[in-house]
């Protein structure tokens, strides 16, 4: 039967293709690989092979052509075909009937996160799924001693069944819903992380990024993040300064994201499902990677992006120092302006003050070269850091601030500010200081009636 030609038809990233990929790698049988398109690229040669238009098909034979369907009918056809026949359905019958039983319950772990994909902000279809996750890993727990596998140390059909769908729903939930398949299944994970270290998987593994794309055409175009069309996404809010510092580090550094804006008040409900702290921002990667907290997502963003105009000097000690120093005085700036703002107490204005005169010190010692900015010429880390704030404070003062006028106290401060606002960076992220101005005044109002 081996030594049959065999043809199999496959879709480059279709997870149920791999599952035959898997087995045939398993089973030590050779194939030749023919790529074809889906959906409206399938050629009209394939679907008079395969009249049912699904991938993967297997090609027996060459005078007498054999069609065989159905990636699971596959894959037991490929391993009745090699010694030792169907040793990937148990070496038992009890162990094959419980391989077939997991077999029969893959479909709706499947089915479930096709649906939360469908309607990726539905509580009830993630609840639904998640479920489904908790099922699937009790059958694991009460067939398993040791794990990882189904099996344990043997590595079975039931493995193949789900190990494709684990490898991508990794990446596509967590892109498309903001949903950690594992989160109710810790043994699914240690089923997915010994099986991607396994040849016949590692081999046919498709990238993160291949596995978005494969999945998107189940996620309606309503959706929030479909504009980025696979790339990245920003979950922001056009008011709010934490924000505006990834923003303007992408306008810095040239790096295109797709910005969803997201209401803060009130949030909606789907948010937390992206971010459980419900803050903003939040950065989403092509790989379905999540990164939090604004200061965390301009590192990042620093370090993916090209050109020569880096934010943090990384490498040289003296220089990364005083970025970071300055990010330190920043931070403490920021907590005791907004505990001001939202408080009006003398402790938290001595606070900011404070940190402002570190930051003023810092400032003038010009560490990276004369110029408006703690950058020099042009911006780094620290004034993206620092840059929303100040142009908030000088949208309330000193008109909503008593008379106090923070930037006579601090000019170099007042310098950077003045230049940071005019550059075509910053107007593109930064809103009119009315806008601020209300947008504060709401939120103090809002503070005093809690």
């Amino acid at each position: 039967m081996t030594s049959r030609a065999l043809k199999l038809y496959v879709a480059a990233t279709c997870p149920f293709c791999h599952r035959v990929e898997i087995v045939a790698r398993e089973k030590k049988v050779s194939y030749d690989r023919v790529v074809v398109g889906l959906r409206e690229e399938m050629p009209q040669w394939y679907k008079e092979i395969n009249p049912r238009e699904t991938v993967p098909t297997l090609e027996v034979g060459c005078a007498e052509r054999r069609f065989v369907f159905e990636s699971m009918l596959i894959a037991q056809y490929l391993d009745n075909s090699c010694a030792p026949a169907g040793a990937l359905m148990g070496a038992s019958a009890i162990q094959r009937h419980r391989i077939e039983y997991f077999l029969a319950q893959v479909g709706d772990f499947i089915g479930a996160a096709h649906e939360l994909l469908g309607d990726p902000l539905s509580a009830e279809k993630r609840s639904a799924l998640s479920d489904s996750a908790a099922y699937m890993d009790e059958l694991l727990a009460a067939n398993q001693t040791t794990g990882p596998y189904y099996c344990d140390g043997e590595f079975t059909m039931a493995d193949v069944a789900l190990v494709p769908f684990l490898v991508r729903l990794k990446f596509v939930l967590m892109y498309y819903a903001g949903y950690d398949v594992f989160c109710k299944a810790p043994r699914m994970k240690a089923l997915w992380a010994a099986a991607v270290q396994r040849a016949s998987v590692l081999e046919t593994l498709p990238t993160a990024e291949q596995c978005v794309e494969n999945y998107r055409h189940l996620v309606p175009e309503s959706a929030p993040m479909m504009g980025a069309n696979g790339g990245y996404v920003l979950y922001s809010n056009h008011l709010c300064p934490f924000a505006d510092r990834v923003r303007l580090a992408c306008e810095l550094r040239k790096f295109t994201v797709h910005a969803v804006e997201v209401p803060l008040h009130p949030q909606p409900e789907w948010y937390q499902h992206f971010n459980s702290l419900g803050t903003v921002p939040a950065l989403f990667t092509p790989s379905g990677e999540a990164v939090h907290g604004s200061q965390l997502i301009l590192y990042y963003i620093d370090r993916l992006a090209t050109g020569d105009t880096v934010l943090v000097p990384r490498g040289d000690a003296e220089k990364e120092y005083e970025v970071g120093f300055f990010l330190d005085n920043a931070g403490y700036f920021v907590t005791g302006l907004l505990s001001w703002f939202f408080g009006g107490s003398e402790d938290a204005k001595a606070e900011f003050e404070w940190a402002a005169g570190e930051l003023e010190q810092q400032l003038a010692k010009h560490p990276f070269g004369e110029g408006p900015f703690f950058g020099g010429k042009t911006m780094n880390a620290g004034d993206v850091a620092i840059l929303p704030f100040l142009v908030r404070v000088k949208s309330l003062t000193p008109e909503l601030t008593n008379g106090y006028d923070f930037f006579a106290k601090f000019p170099l401060l007042n310098e950077l500010a003045e230049a940071g606002m005019v550059t075509p960076e910053a107007k593109a992220v930064f809103c009119t200081p009315e806008e601020y101005k209300k947008h504060i005044l709401q939120l103090q109002q809002k503070a005093r009636d809690e």
